[in-house]
């Protein structure tokens, strides 16, 4: 009896490894995130940010903060101070199904965001909110 229940819970964790529950509930909070911004309520979206001023050129994750009105504001992770954005005209420079990156013109500030925020994101940075 000890061996079925030993077998029957290794089957149970090989199938927890199979399906990964993490990319889906990231999916609903991204959608979520979406809704909210649409309704016009403040949402953070997470990012990773490599700017000269913010982040002294090296890269940090963080949440990118976009309120209905008002500045962005840049919040790295583990910390409770944010910065207003103030970010030159960003363009893409590479995709995969994971992020879209943009980067400034002199290349100081580069930002990686998931490809499905990045339309929002770049929308309320252009002014367009």
């Amino acid at each position: 009896m000890t061996e079925i229940i030993a077998a029957l819970f290794v089957l149970l964790a090989l199938a927890v490894a199979v399906v990964n529950p993490v990319p889906l509930v990231r999916g609903r909070r991204r959608l979520r995130r979406l809704a909210d911004h649409a309704r016009g309520l403040a949402v953070a979206v997470p990012c990773d940010l490599r700017d000269g001023d913010l982040t002294d050129g090296r890269w940090c994750e963080g949440l990118l903060e976009l309120p209905p009105d008002g500045p962005v504001r840049w919040r790295a992770k583990g910390t409770a101070v944010t910065s207003r954005v103030d970010f030159p005209p960003l363009e893409p420079v590479s995709a995969d199904e994971a992020s879209l990156a943009f980067r400034s013109e002199d290349g100081r500030t580069e930002l990686r965001l998931h490809p499905d925020e990045a339309p929002m994101v770049l929308r309320v940075l252009r002014g367009g909110a």
